[in-house]
């Protein structure tokens, strides 16, 4: 039942704007017609009396020596009524002076014309429409015939005939109006009525292709993501059809990873919460136990109490810098700055100072660096930073007896390939794709309470500045490989 109304409501919508188009043309054609076809009957009124006053100077000739011979020019007139009496004829100086003029009953409104239409006409051999001054109706143009009057080749005067005189006009206009409008009645609404008909049709179609394509706008918009639209049920506009889905799908899959953020805060935020309050609880528990035994607690108690708040102290600070670092880089507000160095060099500095905490845990850290790489292009303490975590993460999941190796190697595409392995516990392979996710921890690590987490996912945030990546390459029991390149200077 929406369905349907949405679409009468789209439907009647546009067949009134049609309609109302339509109206338009048709009051512009019938005011084109009416002009345009006045205008040629007006030029074929024209051409049709184009000598009219030639022949009334052929029969008459009211001067002589530069006078008007009233008797002469009364004959002219009579000459005129008889031939039409509808017709209007001045008698006009070669400066644009009405003389004389015919019927002597009407009143001159102008008593001097343009002569420039009159030399127009009388040179026009092509016997185009042209139109002069009414003098009885100021700024009105109408047709005329005109021709010179001249005696021993001095011109007298003009003879100028407005055709369509006042009383001709007006019976004109009403035939002609009258014609039109059975014309325009008769042709225009069997025209409009068709196209009407056929434009509903048309709209019809179109609108019902719309009303699917609005059907599932909205239950889109009512929450159903998996709406689509059917492309095999849309005969035309296929492609804004195509542009609904594949935005939906955009909307769709924006969406999800929205929701796996929002996952990833909570998570976040009760991981957070959960790490702070351990470290804190324990700083808390055992400064309060140093208050209430300060008389009574023995100095070796009071040492251990000391470390203890120590450590707690040197976890909480680590976890705090390390969640402060992974928001700025998540934020974007580190800038590498980039410079040429040598890996290798790098590499060899931060295994030495590893030394000493693999040695402590019985683990060994061997280097195989090669000699001829070329300097890379990267920011020095951001890739430190990341060879530190990947080292320390190595170093958590390596048992006693185990290996840690380091390899700098030349590579393809004028890259450096940095590899550094374990022989440790590896990584599940149903936790693989979630290894560099902040707060992941493997499933098979018991000692928990040193790591927090955040080592992976600083790493990968760095490689990313620097256009790079971070591969994986792991067995179960047999150990894990962290792989990234640099480009070369």
């Amino acid at each position: 039942m929406m369905e349907q109304k949405r679409y009468n409501s789209l439907f009647w919508k546009i067949s009134l704007v049609f309609f109302l188009l339509l109206a338009m043309v048709g009051v512009a054609h019938v005011y084109i017609s009416y002009h345009s076809s006045r205008e040629y009957l007006e030029e074929v009124n024209q051409r049709l009396n184009h000598d009219t006053a030639k022949n009334i100077i052929d029969n008459s000739t009211p001067f002589y020596n530069g006078q008007v011979i009233k008797p002469a020019l009364d004959e002219m007139f009579h000459h005129v009524m008889a031939i039409n009496p509808n017709l209007e004829v001045y008698l006009v100086d070669p400066k644009g002076k009405i003389i004389a003029w015919f019927p002597p009953e009407k009143k001159l409104t102008l008593q001097k014309i343009s002569i420039d239409p009159i030399k127009l006409f009388i040179a026009d051999q092509n016997k185009t429409l042209i139109k002069g001054d009414d003098p009885l109706n100021p700024g009105t143009q109408k047709v005329f015939s005109a021709h010179p009057l001249t005696m021993n080749n001095m011109l007298y005067a003009y003879i100028y005939v407005v055709l369509n005189g006042e009383k001709k006009q007006a019976t004109s206009d009403t035939l002609f109006a009258s014609y039109l409008w059975q014309i325009s009645y008769r042709t225009m609404a069997i025209t409009l009525f068709f196209t009407f008909v056929i434009g509903l049709l048309i709209i019809r179609t179109i609108t019902k292709n719309y009303s699917k394509i609005l059907l599932v706008m909205q239950r889109f918009r009512e929450g159903d993501l998996h709406a689509r639209i059917d492309l095999d049920s849309i005969n035309s506009e296929k492609q804004l059809a195509t542009m609904f889905n594949e935005m939906a799908d955009i909307l769709t899959t924006n969406i999800d990873k929205l929701k796996e953020v929002e996952n990833l805060r909570r998570e976040l935020i009760a991981n957070v919460s959960h790490d702070l309050r351990t470290p804190i609880a324990i700083i808390r528990g055992y400064l309060e136990t140093l208050q209430m035994k300060e008389d009574t607690i023995t100095v070796e108690d009071r040492k251990r109490y000391i470390d203890i708040v120590s450590q707690s102290t040197v976890k909480l600070e680590k976890l705090v810098n390390e969640l402060f670092e992974l928001s700025k880089l998540e934020a974007n507000q580190i800038r590498p700055q980039k410079e040429p160095f040598i890996i290798s060099e790098l590499v060899n500095d931060i295994s030495s100072k590893y030394q000493i905490i693999a040695i402590d845990k019985k683990i060994k850290i061997e280097t195989y660096l090669s000699k001829e790489l070329a300097p890379v292009l990267a920011d020095i303490s951001l890739i430190e930073r990341v060879i530190q975590n990947l080292l320390d993460n190595a170093l958590k999941f390596t048992p006693e007896g185990g290996t840690i190796s380091i390899i700098t190697e030349k590579c393809l595409n004028n890259t450096v390939k940095i590899t550094i392995s374990d022989t440790g516990i590896g990584i599940p392979e149903k936790d693989r794709e979630r290894i560099f996710a902040r707060y992941y921890r493997a499933n098979n690590y018991t000692d928990l309470k040193n790591s927090t987490g955040l080592g992976l996912a600083i790493a990968k945030k760095i490689l990313d500045l620097h256009d790079s990546t971070l591969e994986l390459i792991s067995a179960e029991e047999k150990g894990s490989s962290f792989i990234f390149k640099l480009k070369c200077s």
